[in-house]
C-alpha cells in the first residue's frame, strides 16, 4: 500500500470520526464519552445516570483500586469504563460475545484512553466450553436481550424475536481462570437468561476468598432465581442489596 493510499484511507477515517457523534458523559465526578449513532446508544447515553445508580454505587462502594473485576456481558462498556476510571489502578477484564457489540466496546475503550486498564475476550461465559450460538434479537449495536444457545432456536424464544445469530465461543469461569491466571475480586453480571449457567461454571471461582462482591440482573422466571440465590448461597456469599424496581441484586462476603 503506497503513502498516497494510506493517506487516502486515513483521511476517510478521519472524516468519519468527524461525521459519527460521540456524547460526553458527566457521572459522579467523571467524565467520558460513548459513541451514540444509533437510537439504543443515544438512550443507553441519555438514561446512563438514572437506568442503573445502583451499578454505579457497587462499583463507588465495593470495588477497590488494583482490583481485578469481571464484567459479564460489558455492551457497549457503560460500566466497564466508568470501573476503570474510578478505581486507578485496577484490572478490567471485559466478555462480550456479540460482534456489533464488541467493535463498538473496544472503540469506547481506546478512545477513552483505557487500553491498559481494561482487556477486552470475545467469549460467553457459560456452564461449559465449546462452539455455541448467540440469537441475536436486534442487530443495532448496543442492543441486548440476546439468547446464547448451543441449540437451534425457533422464530420466537422466551417471547423475544430472533432475526439472526452469530456463531460465538463459551467457556466456564472456572476454565477461565485457571487458563489466564486472572481471578476476580468483584464481578458484574448482567446477560439476560444465562446467569444460572455463568453461576455453574463458575462454582470454584465464587468460592474463592478473594472474591468479595457479586451484582447479577438475576432472572425473572422463579425456579431460574431460586438456583442462582442458592449458588451464591454456597459459595459463602450474602445478598446486600435487592429492589422490587430492579432486578439487580449485591451479594457481598462478610
Amino acid at each position: 500500500m503506497n503513502r498516497l493510499t494510506v493517506y487516502f484511507w486515513r483521511l476517510r477515517s478521519w472524516a468519519a470520526r468527524a461525521i459519527v457523534p460521540r456524547r460526553a458523559v458527566v457521572s459522579r465526578g467523571l467524565r467520558f464519552t460513548l459513541q451514540c449513532d444509533n437510537w439504543v446508544t443515544y438512550y443507553r447515553w441519555q438514561s446512563y445516570n438514572t437506568k442503573e445508580p445502583e451499578t454505579l454505587d457497587w462499583v463507588d462502594q465495593r470495588v477497590r483500586p488494583s482490583d481485578t473485576v469481571f464484567d459479564v456481558g460489558a455492551n457497549i462498556g457503560l460500566y466497564t469504563i466508568y470501573t476503570a476510571l474510578r478505581h486507578k489502578p485496577i484490572r478490567v477484564i471485559a466478555f462480550e460475545p456479540e460482534y456489533a457489540n464488541l467493535h463498538m466496546l473496544r472503540d469506547n475503550i481506546v478512545l477513552n484512553g483505557l487500553q491498559e486498564a481494561v482487556d477486552v475476550y470475545s467469549l460467553a461465559l457459560s456452564r461449559d466450553s465449546g462452539p455455541s450460538h448467540l440469537y441475536i434479537q436486534d442487530f443495532t449495536p448496543g442492543a441486548a436481550l440476546h439468547s446464547v444457545s448451543s441449540d437451534r432456536l425457533n422464530v420466537t424464544h422466551t417471547q423475544r424475536t430472533v432475526v439472526g445469530r452469530e456463531g460465538i465461543w463459551v467457556t466456564a469461569m472456572d476454565s477461565f481462570c485457571e487458563k489466564t491466571g486472572l481471578f476476580p475480586n468483584c464481578i458484574k453480571i448482567d446477560v439476560d437468561g444465562t446467569e444460572l449457567e455463568i453461576l455453574e461454571g463458575g462454582k470454584t471461582t465464587l468460592r474463592a476468598p478473594s472474591v468479595r462482591s457479586v451484582i447479577i440482573e438475576m432472572p425473572v422466571e422463579a425456579d431460574l432465581r431460586g438456583k442462582c440465590q442458592r449458588l451464591l448461597e454456597e459459595a459463602g456469599l450474602t445478598r446486600e442489596w435487592c429492589s422490587q424496581q430492579s432486578p439487580n441484586e449485591v451479594w457481598i462476603r462478610q
